[in-house]
């Protein structure tokens, strides 16, 4: 008897169902590499690429290189002697010595086998072992990218240098009156894991509420009512949820996801008893992929009089300020308190969404990787970053540049009626209005918003 007459012809779906189906079960069908893969080429690589991307903190940049892989790109990242950020492309363009190896000098960096001098901009400053009427440094430049430094984040734009985006500028990035502190997170999994993540609300009542003990506030142990909405003509998502809190109170929740890898969200510590009229961002963040199966959760923790809780001293490389997002410390520890981090990490190093079996708590994430795959078609100019106006209008695109992001949270006093189904629909109802007066605000400069918005949640109160 041959190994192909041992093999079973075919499972039947009564088979896949029954106890102890595991022998027809144990075929992993491949990923999806669509919108999971993000090497050069790659449909999900060249749009992030398309898009500035945090690549390292200040704070790494000492008088030594720093090695990163970004994008499946190897990378060198350094502070000249002038003060100029490099992002160069790791290995010497002259023999291919690692610049990880690199000197620092005044105007960039010198390599460590032969000492030719690479700029911040990728040019060729010296190439010393030739003689002096050589032309060579002249015909040679080695590749580097366009880095901007915000607030304790360094930025590089990796795409066409004939297509530089305006730096993001969200309205709650210029506040003088929030300080804001750079963090980053690695995971050992692909970037649309860690991604979506925040676009499943419901998995906060049990990961993070139910199952091992709070890691956030005892409030997100309630499992929410939730709707989903595109915006920004398809360049971003919102959810709304809403829990109805003790004493008459409605929270209302909004996490705004900017594309393709950006998200912005409001506290994670306790909630107020008492009303709360559009508290802003907490965290804003990215998730960059190193190669597809891993990536780093880069950030800025907000901290401000409105946003109580929390301890600054844990925000930093590999650690922030809430628990469950950090690896554990060990593998005993991980498998008695998993967080997020457990979570993503064992849905396999990239997951695999035919095996999934999706269901109604799932729809944040279905709609996430609709949008993203509209995106990388094509399907939504919007989501695409501005370029030059000449650019856009040769193409007639309509784009939709907002500043505003609609992360907030609100706490309003509504009587609780006595028929679960109608309160049910009533928390649906408040959401609703609520990010009605959100969108009625676009129209409105920063100040303005932030004023009309509170006057308009107040009205909604019933205290």
């Amino acid at each position: 008897m041959s190994l192909n007459d041992l093999m079973p012809v075919g499972a039947s779906r009564r088979d896949r169902n029954e106890p102890y189906s595991g022998y027809y079960l144990r075929d992993v069908p491949d990923h999806d590499p669509e919108i999971t893969h993000t090497g050069p080429g790659t449909a999900m690589g060249e749009y992030i690429r398309r898009h500035w991307q945090p690549v390292c903190l200040t704070q790494q940049l000492t008088d030594l290189p720093l090695a990163l892989k970004v994008l499946h790109e190897d990378l060198v990242v350094f502070r000249n002697r002038s003060g100029e950020i490099g992002v160069l492309h790791k290995h010497c363009s002259h023999r291919g010595t690692s610049l990880e190896y690199g000197i620092v000098s005044d105007h960039g960096i010198r390599c460590c086998y032969h000492g030719w001098l690479f700029g911040v901009d990728g040019r060729v400053i010296e190439t010393p072992g030739e003689p002096p009427d050589s032309r060579l440094k002249e015909n040679v430049v080695h590749g580097a990218y366009p880095v901007k430094e915000c607030d304790g984040l360094v930025f590089a734009y990796m795409g066409p240098p004939d297509e530089i985006p305006e730096f993001p500028t969200r309205e709650t990035f210029d506040r003088d009156d929030i300080e804001k502190i750079p963090f980053l997170v690695n995971h050992s999994n692909n970037w649309l894991q860690t991604y979506e993540n925040m676009m499943d609300p419901v998995h906060s009542v049990f990961l993070h509420s139910r199952m091992t003990g709070l890691q956030l506030s005892k409030s997100f142990g309630e499992i929410p009512h939730v709707e989903y909405e595109e915006t920004h003509n398809g360049g971003g998502l919102v959810y709304i949820s809403k829990r109805r809190l003790p004493n008459d109170k409605i929270w209302v929740r909004h996490v705004h996801f900017r594309f393709p890898n950006e998200a912005h969200f409001g506290t994670l510590f306790d909630i107020s008893d008492k009303d709360l009229f559009f508290q802003r961002v907490y965290v804003s963040r990215w998730i960059v992929p190193h190669d597809d199966e891993s990536c780093t959760f880069f950030g800025w923790r907000f901290i401000h009089d409105d946003l109580p809780g929390g301890n600054r001293a844990r925000i930093g490389i590999n650690s922030i300020d809430f628990d469950g997002q950090a690896e554990g410390p060990d593998y005993e520890s991980k498998q008695r308190t998993p967080g997020d981090w457990e979570a993503q990490a064992g849905q396999r190093p990239i997951a695999v969404h035919a095996l999934e079996h999706r269901a109604s708590t799932d729809a944040g994430v279905t709609l996430l990787r609709q949008l993203l795959r509209q995106a990388i078609r094509h399907e939504t100019p919007s989501a695409w970053p501005t370029e030059s106006a000449i650019g856009a209008r040769a193409r007639g695109v309509d784009r939709v540049n907002s500043r505003f992001t609609y992360a907030q949270d609100t706490v309003l006093t509504v009587p609780k009626l006595p028929d679960k189904t109608e309160d049910w629909s009533l928390l649906g109802e408040t959401g609703r209005r609520v990010t009605e007066i959100l969108y009625e605000a676009d129209r409105l400069d920063d100040e303005d918003r932030d004023t009309f918005v509170k006057a308009k949640l107040r009205e909604l109160s019933s205290v």
